[in-house]
């Protein structure tokens, strides 16, 4: 009786074994088990980690990118009849004859030389005295002579508007290597040249002083424009404009503006009237609503 109880419960769990492991041979078929995972399998990155990410792949990209603009020197030779030299653009500042609109404007520099067209940052609030002093550095064309400057109002819900603009032809003594600082006068809905001025500097490079190896210079720019190093190539670029090549002729504006500021607030230190006039970007107007503001 033992006997046929103990064999009759060895055939049962011989089929529930069976069973079980049918279960699993069809699962094993069913499922897809990668012999290798990624190092990063089910980790959880922090927003850190995965913009320090994103920037570096950004980075990557766009230096790939500029090794593919710059071209050998065999390219520059090859191109020498096409280009004139290399031309340093500074826009500095503008004195407007009017402020368009019922706010403060907001202008910026839009210029074409032969067929690039490119822009400076806005000036915000800049109104009739914006400050950019931001510097273009791009090869001349042979066929190009003039410079077209457009000064645009950017708008937040309408078509940005055009305010003044200038054709500006280049003067001989440029491509003698003289540095060259001037006041533009523009045109605009107020007439030929009454729609204030615009303050440049220009520089030019012959391209038969501009060494033919193959460099990037990433980051740099002369501190003084008149010890250039000619033999450097400096790959087309924007960057801040030093406080150095900032017309000579601020310091007098500044005096005057910091003059009439405390005489129309004669209560205020002058420290106080400096920092207001410093914090409002060194435009004057500007500084007396910050001051009217504090009066008040």
């Amino acid at each position: 009786m033992a006997s046929s109880l103990s064999n009759e419960f060895t055939d049962l769990k011989s089929v529930l074994q069976n069973e079980e492991n049918q279960k699993s041979d069809s699962l094993r078929k069913r499922a897809f088990v990668p012999k290798m995972l990624p190092d990063d399998f089910l980790r959880v990155f922090s927003a850190e980690v995965v913009q320090t990410n994103q920037d570096y792949t950004l980075a990557k990209k766009l230096q790939t990118e500029l090794n593919q603009q710059i071209r050998l020197p065999a390219s520059f030779e090859q191109h020498n009849d096409l280009i004139r030299g290399r031309l340093q653009i500074d826009f500095v500042e503008a004195k407007l004859s009017k402020n368009y609109g019922l706010t403060r404007m907001d202008p910026y520099v839009r210029f074409k030389l032969g067929t690039r067209v490119l822009e400076t940052p806005t000036s915000f609030n800049g109104s009739k005295n914006p400050i950019w002093k931001k510097r273009f550095i791009l090869n001349l064309p042979t066929d190009v002579d003039s410079i077209n400057i457009e000064i645009y109002d950017e708008k937040s819900f309408t078509e940005d508007e055009m305010i003044a603009f200038v054709k500006y032809p280049f003067k001989s003594n440029l491509f003698d290597g003289v540095f060259v600082d001037e006041w533009i006068p523009l045109s605009g809905r107020l007439g030929e040249q009454k729609e204030g001025y615009i303050n440049i500097h220009l520089f030019f490079t012959p391209i038969d002083q501009i060494r033919t190896s193959h460099q990037i210079v990433q980051n740099s720019m002369p501190p003084n424009p008149l010890n250039i190093n000619n033999n450097q190539l400096i790959q087309p670029a924007i960057v801040d404009l030093p406080q150095e090549l900032i017309a000579s002729n601020d310091r007098s504006r500044y005096n005057n503006d910091f003059a009439s500021l405390k005489e129309m607030f004669p209560s205020f230190d002058d420290e106080v009237i400096k920092s207001v006039y410093e914090s409002s970007g060194y435009v004057k107007e500007a500084a007396v609503d910050a001051l009217i503001q504090m009066t008040s």
